[in-house]
């Protein structure tokens, strides 16, 4: 729920107004002690998240995420449905915030209908409560982003609540670096191939090397052939949502960022242009799970100002 700041309001220390609204209209008794706790992952000014310090102005928008708020106040797991499960977790970088995880081919990354158990989400659970650094305040057991079930690679996960909030909205905000890694049924020629792999471990992310790639801009929705596929168009159409991706080809290889999270993206993306994954059952001519799809590049910014990157 979103609410404006008032003229006689000016001044207020947020963290004060959070509590203020919490009572008044949620009745959820909290003390001010809980409030400045778990505030990063609760509220919002103007649509970003702030310091619980911050003092408000006139015209502010202030949104108090009560499902949020009601789960620390009934002292709920937000995760309850997920079972902890003990598996295999390929950790490749580790802090008291986050881990950043190298996830296989064929696991599922979140539990679904007649599908609970051995996913993403029942490992992680295992692994934080073993180490009694699960935050039940979190959902999903800290995950902020997904890979489907055939494809591999990165994925960051936060160990609690407050870096969860951060991540997300680092993802909502494109300021995550995501690259994947492809192998084409088809073969673009070009006068020369380079070795991808070399590449990317060469690449300095902060010249925005993709800004020279393949630009392809159009929308994505629901295929109205197949309703298990998403269909890329140059224009909007029926339910559709607006995407960008940048390529680069080297053969029967290519390279992709994604500045849009759509379904499928680049798969029906790749398919747009002619061109389909190997494996790739669904858009291809491959079958079974083993889609020749890799995410092999994460890089953002972590909540003490460090920049992580990470590479296959």
């Amino acid at each position: 729920m979103e609410t404006q700041i008032l003229s006689d309001e000016q001044g207020i220390r947020v963290d004060i107004k959070v509590l203020h609204i919490l009572k008044e209209q949620y009745g959820f008794e909290l003390t001010r002690t809980v409030v400045q706790e778990y505030f990063q992952g609760g509220c919002k000014v103007n649509g970003k998240p702030c310091k619980r310090s911050y003092r408000l102005k006139e015209g502010d928008l202030i949104y108090v995420d009560q499902e949020y708020w009601q789960g620390i106040y009934r002292g709920l797991d937000l995760s309850k449905e997920i079972k902890a499960q003990k598996g295999t977790l390929d950790i490749r970088y580790e802090d008291d915030e986050l881990m950043v995880l190298y996830k296989p081919k064929g696991l599922v990354v979140h539990p679904g209908v007649g599908n609970k158990e051995n996913t993403l989400a029942n490992y992680l659970r295992e692994y934080l409560e073993s180490r009694n650094s699960y935050d039940s305040l979190m959902d999903r057991s800290g995950i902020v982003h997904r890979l489907d079930k055939g494809v591999s690679g990165l994925m960051v996960v936060a160990k609690n609540k407050e870096t969860q909030e951060y991540l997300k909205t680092l993802f909502q905000n494109k300021d995550v670096v995501k690259i994947y890694h492809a192998y084409l049924e088809e073969s673009k020629k070009l006068e020369q191939e380079i070795s991808l792999k070399k590449y990317l471990k060469e690449m300095n992310i902060n010249l925005q090397p993709w800004k020279d790639w393949l630009k392809v801009e159009g929308y994505i929705g629901r295929s109205s052939s197949n309703r298990y596929r998403m269909e890329f168009k140059t224009y909007e159409f029926d339910g559709s949502k607006y995407a960008l991706s940048y390529i680069f080809f080297s053969g029967d290889e290519a390279l992709i960022k994604i500045e849009t999270g759509r379904m499928h993206q680049i798969r029906c993306t790749l398919k747009h242009l002619g061109y389909h994954i190997k494996g790739d059952s669904l858009y291809g001519k491959g079958s079974g799970n083993e889609i020749m799809l890799e995410s092999v590049l994460l890089s953002f910014k972590k909540r003490d100002g460090e920049i992580l990157t990470l590479v296959v």
